[in-house]
C-alpha cells in the first residue's frame, strides 16, 4: 500500500468550496481473492478522509468484484473508463495484473484476544469475522440466552451469560455490541478499569458520559474506539475529528438516526405513519421498541459523542432539546429530516423535523443514510455521508477499529 500526498481542491458536499489543501491520495494494490479484506482496506482509508485509488489484482471481473463489496459496506465507487482522470472525490478502481505482488512476511505475532458482548445484527456481523481470521482469537461472546438458535454458527464453549466471566478469560479487547445500555456501559467500565481495551458499537452506553470513559481509559492504559456508535459505517466522527484539527469547531448539524430518515422518506411518499413504521420494522432499521428512535433520545446521544470529539464538552443526551415522531406530528410540508444541531459558541444542542429541499447534503439521503456537515471559524465546511444502520455496514466500522488495535500492537 502506498499513500500519496497531492494538492486537491476539496469542494463542499453544499456547494461550498474549501482551501485548496495537502489532501492524501491513498493508492492501495489489493488482492481480490479475499473481496471482503480489499474492502476494508479500502474503508480504513476512506475514513481517514483520503481518496483512493484501488487497483484490483486478479481475474478480469477483480475491479467489479470490489465495487460489490464495497457497496455492501455502504462505500461508493466508480470504475472509470480508459482516459479518465482517476483523482476525483471518493474510490477509483482500476484493474491491476492476474497476480498481486506477495506481501513480505513479518515476525509472528500472537493473536489478539477478544471477548464479544452481544451477537445480534452488529456483533453477529463481527463473529463471524473473527472466527475465520488468524489475527484474532475469540475467546467468549456474552449473550443473554447460550442456548437460543443465532444465524452464525458459534463453537458451544464460547457462549456465556456471566460478564464476569467473559472478563475472566482475559481477553486483550472487548468488542461492546449489546443494544442496551446499562449493561453495556457497565461492561465498557470494568473492562477499562482492568486495562482491557474496548470496541462498542453502543451510543447510548458511550454517549451518557464519554469524558468519564475516556478518562478511565486514560488512567488505565487502555484504549477505547467507538467509531461505529455513531454513523454505521459512515465516518462521522473521523470526519468531526479531522475537522477539529483544522480549526475550532463551532457548529455541526447531521442526520444521525436511519429509523427516522426511513420513516420521513415513507411518509413524503404518502405512506401512514404506522406502514411506514412498519417498513422500517421489515427492512430491519426499526427495533420492536423504536422509542428512543422516535422521540431523538437515539440522535441525541450520537450528537453527545460528537460534541465531545468537536469541543471536549459533556452533553447529557436527556438535556438536549428534542422533537418526537408519532402519528400525531404535525410535519410541515417538504423534504423533512430529523436534524441534530450543535451551535458550539452558543452552547445549544437540540434534534428537531426540518424541511431541506435544496440541501445537496440532507434532502436526497437514501433511507438508512446519515449525514453530517461541520463548521470551523475558519469558514471550511467538512462533511460526510454513508449508510448509517444495517449489519455489513456498521459491522465494517468495528471491524476496522479492530485491525487499528491489532495492527498498532506493540
Amino acid at each position: 500500500m502506498t499513500a500519496l500526498s497531492l494538492p486537491v481542491s476539496d469542494p463542499a458536499a453544499d456547494g461550498v468550496s474549501s482551501p485548496v489543501v495537502d489532501e492524501p491520495v491513498a493508492l492501495l494494490q489489493l488482492d481480490l481473492a479475499d473481496p471482503a479484506e480489499a474492502a476494508s482496506a479500502v474503508y480504513r482509508e476512506v475514513r481517514r478522509g483520503r481518496r483512493v485509488v484501488a487497483v484490483a489484482c486478479g481475474r478480469a471481473e477483480a475491479p467489479v468484484r470490489l465495487a460489490r463489496a464495497l457497496d455492501a459496506i455502504g462505500v461508493d465507487a466508480t470504475l472509470p473508463a480508459m482516459g479518465e482522470g482517476l483523482l476525483g472525490r471518493g474510490v477509483a478502481i482500476v484493474a491491476g495484473p492476474e497476480a498481486a505482488p506477495a506481501r513480505p512476511r513479518g515476525a509472528a505475532v500472537r493473536p489478539l484476544r477478544v471477548a464479544l458482548a452481544g451477537c445480534g445484527v452488529v456483533g453477529g456481523g463481527v463473529a463471524a469475522r473473527l472466527l475465520g481470521d488468524l489475527r484474532f482469537e475469540l475467546v467468549g461472546v456474552l449473550v443473554r440466552e447460550p442456548d437460543k438458535t443465532r444465524d452464525v454458527a458459534l463453537p458451544r464453549g464460547l457462549l456465556l451469560s456471566d460478564p464476569g466471566a467473559l472478563l475472566a478469560r482475559e481477553p486483550d479487547v472487548v468488542v461492546e455490541a449489546i443494544s442496551e445500555a446499562s449493561t453495556g456501559l457497565a461492561l465498557i467500565r470494568a473492562a477499562l478499569s482492568r486495562g482491557i481495551d474496548v470496541v462498542s458499537a453502543n451510543k447510548q452506553a458511550v454517549g451518557g458520559d464519554l469524558p468519564a470513559l475516556a478518562a478511565l481509559a486514560e488512567a488505565s492504559g487502555a484504549r477505547l474506539l467507538y467509531s461505529a456508535s455513531v454513523g454505521g459505517g459512515a465516518p462521522l466522527i473521523e470526519t468531526v475529528r479531522r475537522a477539529r484539527a483544522h480549526g475550532r469547531v463551532v457548529s455541526i448539524e447531521a442526520v444521525l438516526n436511519g429509523t427516522c430518515n426511513f420513516i420521513l422518506n415513507r411518509l413524503a411518499e404518502g405512506r401512514t405513519f404506522d406502514g411506514a413504521l412498519e417498513a422500517a420494522r421489515v427492512a430491519g432499521f426499526a427495533e420492536e421498541d423504536p422509542s428512543a428512535d422516535l422521540s431523538g433520545l437515539d440522535a441525541a446521544a450520537k450528537l453527545a459523542i460528537l460534541a465531545h470529539e468537536a469541543a471536549g464538552w459533556r452533553l447529557p443526551p436527556d438535556g438536549v432539546s428534542r422533537q418526537t415522531l408519532s402519528a400525531e406530528s404535525a410535519l410541515p410540508a417538504g423534504r423533512v429530516r430529523q436534524v441534530a444541531r450543535l451551535d458550539i459558541e452558543g452552547r445549544r444542542a437540540a434534534v428537531a423535523f426540518e424541511v431541506r429541499d435544496g440541501d445537496p447534503l440532507f434532502a436526497d439521503l437514501a433511507d438508512e443514510g446519515n449525514a453530517l456537515r461541520v463548521m470551523t471559524a475558519g469558514g471550511r465546511v467538512f462533511t460526510a455521508r454513508g449508510r448509517g444502520a444495517g449489519r455489513a455496514p456498521t459491522a465494517e466500522s468495528v471491524w476496522a477499529d479492530l485491525t487499528d488495535l491489532s495492527t498498532g500492537r506493540d
